[in-house]
């Protein structure tokens, strides 16, 4: 979708619909403007509470030739004490898909002048940001997409004065956007197709682009320098498991991110129930989340040196496939002991991070994995679970999943729960001994033996990287979770 700035007024645009944001049973100058212009038609409607301004209500009107605009979709923010920034990317969610609905090539916008405490900047990053997400359809394996509507422009409605912040937030949100829809393509693209190969291939594309450094390792190379745990995982697989670095920047500063990447998971030889195994395509949405943070920082060049690293492989059943019992080594030279075979993004995770903190020396390490269901029992659909070793990095972390909405729980780390990855027969275990125990937090334990000496988060996206059901501006299926929060707090972070 086209994207652009308008200086012209509301009752002046020309296009086939104007969206227009109102508090809850107030109106505004230019709502009292509005409803001058179409004949008391928005005042009749409050009258009657047809239309409140109450929070995600819609009405859609004919303007009937009294202005330029063919159509006035009203769209309802609340209580305005109880509006944010989030409220506001919903608005133009809501919007955006209306238009779609209806049919609607072509729209305008006045939703981000609603009175907020964020600058123009901010707001019309949000409004296009929510927007172009909103839109996202994943349709790309259907044969006849003849009938299928989409918005091809839309248009947004700012003041003179703001017209140079306004560009900003057009630019910004149309690249935290791309990167995010970047993500949610390869998490919806079905495992026979979107292969660990194939996921190198979407890496070295991504690296071209933004003339960033970019390093694979195969089976053979993995094997080489000792990289057994991933190596492990992809044995029941015919498909080469891979291993992506990929470099930015320069600088003091290092953040590095990891992210798991199994394209798909059957839970191997603990195989998993087949109303659990049927949207396991998704189980590589955290190295998506990984490459889509490396694809937006490319564009918007923050100045810290970054770090992307993913492990990519199959987790399937066959004939080497690893069982229950097996020791293996992993990158730092630590044995894994494996008990369940469907905790498996761990064990790459663990050859992952161990190679990035001695190969790399960053600063920070935080890994992104649909790692447990304990964190979906925790926290449902709309949260990350949180572990992390450095206050600082947490609260780094959490402030930005606040301003994008992609929010974390921290859950505790305390040393008392250090010794549910001891294994009697290896160094670790890759599940605790207790049957019903804190699998969110134990499955972080086992990680922390890999991230030895740097500052470290991890985030267990298990919930929100997959839903069964839309919302606003985020389809059901891949989501796209932890781009955005990721860019965040790379262009917040401050040494």
């Amino acid at each position: 979708m086209k994207v652009e700035i308008s200086k012209e007024t509301f009752d002046k645009t020309k296009t086939e619909l104007l969206a227009v944001g109102l508090f809850e049973k107030e109106m505004s100058d230019d709502a009292k403007k509005l409803d001058k212009i179409l004949k008391g038609a928005l005042s009749s409607m409050m009258g009657k509470e047809q239309f409140t301004g109450e929070w995600k209500q819609a009405e859609l009107v004919n303007t009937l030739g009294n202005m330029s605009a063919e159509k006035v979709l009203f769209v309802g923010l609340g209580k305005k004490n109880e509006f944010s920034l989030e409220k506001l990317r919903k608005a133009a969610g809501i919007a955006a898909k209306t238009c779609r609905d209806e049919g609607i090539k072509k729209f305008a916008t006045t939703l981000q002048n609603a009175e907020l405490k964020a600058s123009a900047q901010e707001k019309v990053q949000a409004v296009v940001e929510a927007s172009l997400l909103a839109l996202y359809d994943f349709g790309r394996y259907k044969t006849d997409r003849s009938k299928e509507k989409k918005v091809d422009a839309m248009s947004i409605l700012v003041d003179a004065k703001q017209s140079q912040d306004a560009e900003r937030g057009v630019g910004r949100g149309i690249i935290y956007a791309d990167a995010t829809n970047f993500a949610r393509d390869i998490v919806n693209t079905p495992s026979n197709i979107m292969t660990p190969q194939a996921f190198a291939e979407e890496a070295q594309k991504v690296a071209k682009e933004g003339g960033m450094k970019i390093t694979i390792f195969g089976k053979k190379e993995m094997q080489k320098i000792g990289m057994g745990a991933i190596v492990m995982v992809s044995e029941g697989s015919d498909k080469e498991p891979q291993f992506i670095v990929m470099e930015y920047g320069s600088g003091r500063e290092c953040i590095a991110a990891v992210g798991k990447g199994i394209t798909f998971d059957t839970g191997g030889i603990d195989v998993k129930p087949w109303d659990s195994m049927e949207s396991m395509k998704s189980d590589k949405a955290g190295a998506a989340a990984v490459l889509g943070m490396m694809k937006a920082c490319a564009r918007l060049k923050p100045k810290v040196r970054l770090i992307g690293a993913m492990a990519l492989t199959e987790n399937m059943i066959g004939e080497r496939a690893m069982k229950p019992g097996d020791i293996v080594k992993a990158y730092n030279g630590k044995t894994i002991e494996i008990m369940n075979t469907d905790a498996e993004g761990r064990l790459v995770l663990a050859d992952a991070i161990s190679y990035v903190e001695k190969n790399y020396r960053p600063s920070v390490i935080v890994d992104l994995a649909t790692l447990t269901g304990a964190c979906i029992i925790a926290l449902g659909f709309h949260a990350s679970g949180l572990i992390c070793t450095d206050d600082k990095l947490a609260k780094r972390i959490t402030d930005a999943g606040e301003k994008t909405f992609e929010r974390v729980w921290q859950f505790p780390f305390w040393e008392e729960y250090h010794d549910v990855a001891k294994s009697d027969n290896a160094d670790v275990r890759n599940v605790g001994k207790e049957k019903y125990g804190p699998g969110v937090i134990s499955g972080a334990v086992f990680i922390k033996q890999f991230a030895e000496k740097t500052p470290w988060a991890h985030l267990d996206i298990a919930g929100p990287a997959w839903l069964n059901s839309g919302r606003e501006y985020i389809p059901a299926g891949g989501t796209g979770w932890g781009v955005r929060l990721m860019v965040q707090l790379i262009e917040d972070w401050q040494p």
